[in-house]
This record gives structure tokens, sequence and C-alpha cells, in this order.
């Protein structure tokens, strides 16, 4: 009688569980026998991890030996090691060894975690910038990131830029911590009435951020703080009859609060991202110039079915006496309007949205196509915010999903200004957001 009670018992966790397990977004579980559902775990083991060190897996995870095991556990553990970006393949296994111990395996396919590309791009009025960027993500297995972008640029009015950025991210470094670091050094030689100017730009920027666990929510609210140094110089003086260029020195504390719950599936995001953050300039830190920015972000990733989406960001920022007499803020390009030139116009408040209609298809996943409406002008102070006088671009776009390299999509997109009947084409790895 015990025996029967016993079998049906297991029978019935089967036939309940059996639907969740093997459902075509819980892939990764078919390796869990339906009996180790609702047990203490009492080993985990980690395999495929090339580069990722076990400690780190495991943080990430949240995955954790006496955790009782549940469907819904190793769905959220599977999400948090996917939003890493690191790992083409996840899933998971269970054991019961002949001592009764429970043995959790965490199985992973790591993706490359380096990518070197060369970067050459030419817009309608025959600008060209060409040079190469290197990315290497999970250093140390530790989820440390490195940037590197060399750049030269060449205008067809006769300016020309030298450029060099060079930044360390340490985002899980001991959570709930996030460290980071940044340097970037800008060489423009631009000429202006018959006079050549050589204008060096270089910022060091170091930041640290914190967690705040929600109780309502599964992504924490962080609160970013940062310091930057920032220099600009020149080699000769303007002349006295040319509106000329600042030097000196900008530096600044900023402070952010960042809710991020923005997750991955394999070939799409969804979720909503929110920041808000202030940044000013203080003569104490030896600024020459007093000047706070303002900017306000939210992005919203709306799945619409199994395969589409429609995404939306809303950008606002406002700044006030600007450093190196240079209004901070432009507009058009592949990362707010595009089909508009960035160098139509500039001011120090900016407003800008975009939203766009993604297509997935069933038979070529990695494959998606866009639709795509972008709104927002700058104006040259916050007193001028004109929401009558709006740049309006409308266009199309194709992405690649490269999922063996981490956070690596390729595009190509085409836009249209409305106002001018004009259109410009953009391509990159790395999508506006």
């Amino acid at each position: 009688m015990c025996f029967s009670n016993r079998l049906f018992a297991q029978c019935l966790i089967l036939i309940l569980c059996y639907p969740v397990l093997t459902s075509p977004g819980m892939a990764s579980l078919a390796g869990i026998s339906p009996l180790a559902i609702g047990q203490p775990v009492d080993v985990i083991s980690v395999s495929g991890n090339e580069r990722s060190q076990v400690k780190y897996v495991l943080e990430w995870s949240g995955l954790a030996v006496g955790q009782v095991l549940t469907v819904e556990l190793l769905n959220q553990a599977q999400q948090d090691l996917r939003d890493t970006g690191l790992f083409k393949q996840i899933s998971f296994q269970s054991e019961r060894r002949q001592d009764g111990a429970l043995v959790l395996h965490i199985i992973l396919e790591e993706k490359y975690s380096w990518l070197l590309l060369p970067r050459l791009s030419r817009n309608g009025d025959g600008d060209i910038k060409a040079g190469f960027r290197l990315r290497v993500y999970n250093i140390q297995g530790a989820d440390r990131t490195l940037e590197m972008l060399i750049q030269q640029e060449e205008e067809s009015d006769g300016d020309d830029s030298e450029e060099v950025r060079l930044r360390y991210k340490l985002p899980l470094y001991n959570s709930p911590y996030k460290l980071g670091w940044s340097v970037k050094q800008k060489i423009k030689n631009t000429e202006v009435d018959e006079f050549k100017n050589v204008e060096t730009s270089r910022v060091l920027s170091m930041s640290v951020a914190r967690d705040f666990p929600l109780a309502s929510q599964t992504s924490p609210l962080t609160i970013a703080t940062a310091i930057t140094f920032g220099q600009r110089e020149l080699d000769e003086p303007y002349p006295e009859s040319i509106e000329a260029r600042e030097a000196g020195d900008y530096n600044r504390l900023s402070i952010a609060l960042i809710f991020d719950d923005v997750h991955s599936e394999k070939f799409r995001r969804y979720g909503q991202f929110y920041e808000l953050s202030l940044s000013r300039g203080f003569e104490w830190l030896d600024s020459d110039y007093e000047s706070d920015v303002v900017t306000f972000e939210a992005i919203r990733f709306h799945r619409l079915n199994r395969y589409d989406n429609l995404n939306f960001r809303f950008v606002a920022a406002v700044s006030n006496n600007s450093p190196f007499n240079y209004l901070r803020y432009d507009i058009g390009g592949s990362s707010n309007l595009r089909g508009l030139e960035s160098i139509d116009d500039r001011g120090d408040a900016r407003i800008f949205g975009n939203l766009e209609y993604i297509i997935g298809y069933r038979k070529y996943p990695t494959f998606r196509s866009t639709f795509f409406v972008d709104v927002g002008n700058v104006y040259p102070k916050f007193e001028e915010i004109d929401l009558s006088d709006l740049h309006y671009t409308v266009g199309t776009g194709f992405r690649w999903k490269l999922r063996s390299f981490v956070k690596t999509d390729l595009f190509v997109d085409y836009g249209y200004d409305v106002e001018d009947e004009s259109g410009k084409i953009y391509g990159g790895t790395s999508l506006a957001f």
C-alpha cells in the first residue's frame, strides 16, 4: 500500500511538472527530474565555463547550496545568466548520487569574448571616419569589459581629428557594488578663416555604483556616483577677430538613479529602463566652469508576440553654463534622429524619442527587420524649448544577431528626413538602444 501511494505521488508530480519543464520557453530545464523539485540542493557543479570563474557564475545565477529547487528558481537563474550576455546556451540537470545528495549541474556554452572590427563610414557631405574598435568581455572570467577605440576623421570642410578612447568596466566586481573607469583623448584640427587650430581634449572618469533591492521588483535600484576630470588645450590662442573656443579644466561630480529591468532572450530584449542623472562642475575641484547637466532617459522593450517587439525610447537633457564656449548637444545621426545630419543643429537642451517596430522571423530568428519613427530637436536654452518645433524622420532597417559573440548585433538603417526629403544610411555593431 505504501509502495502504491509513493508511486502515485511520483506520477502526480511528473504529470503536474511535465508541461512546465518541457514547454518551449523552459527547454533548458529538460534535464531536471520532477522528483528533484521541492528538494534542497546539496551540491552545485558548473561545466562548459572555459573563462568564467565558478564563483561568479554562481553569483550571477543567484543559486546556492541549501536552496529548495523550484521551477521558478531555475527560470530566474537562467534569465540572470542570460542577461550577462556571456553565454550562448544555458541548461540545468539534476542528479541524485548514491549517498543521497542532490546535485544540480549548470551546463554552459560561452560566447566569443573579444571582437576587433574596423570602423569606416562616410556621410552624404563627404565626412570620413576610419579606425578600429576592440571590445574584450569577461576579462579574468569576472564579466569585466575593456573597450578601445582609435579613430581618425576627415571632414569635407578640411577639419580633421584623431581620437583614442579606453574604457574598463567592473560591473560585478563585488556585488552589490560596481566599479569602472574610462579615459579618452581627442586631438582635433580645425580651420577657421585660414587659422589652423589644434585642440586637445582629455577626460578621465571613475565611477562607483551600488544596488538596492526593491521588494516588488526582481531588478534593483542602482545609485551611481562618478568623478570626472576634463581638460581642453589649444596649441595657439585664437586671433581676436575669431569667436574662439575656450581652454581650461572641467572637473565634475555626478549622481544617477538607475532602474535597469531589461532582460535578454536569445534574439531580443524585453523590459524597461529608467535613468535620472545630475552632473555638476565645481570650482573646488579646480574646475574652471560651474555647469549643471540634468538628463532623463526612459526605454521600453515590449514583446508583442513570440517574434515581434515594439520598442520605445525618450530622452530629455538640459545643460547650463556650458564649458569651453561650446554648446553641449547635437541632434541627428545613428544614435538619435536617423536621417538627419548631426552637424545641422547644436544647443544646450535636447529632447528626442524613438519608436521601433521590430519584426522577427520564425525560420530565421537571428534576423530581424524594423520600421522606425524618430522625433526630436535641440534648443539653445531650456527656456527656449518649443515642442511645436521638432524634426521628424522615418526609416527602415535590418538586424543580425551574432549569437556566438557577446553583445554584438550587426545593423543597417536607412533614415529619411521628412523636411529635407533626403535619406542617409547607417551601419554598425551596436544598436542605438
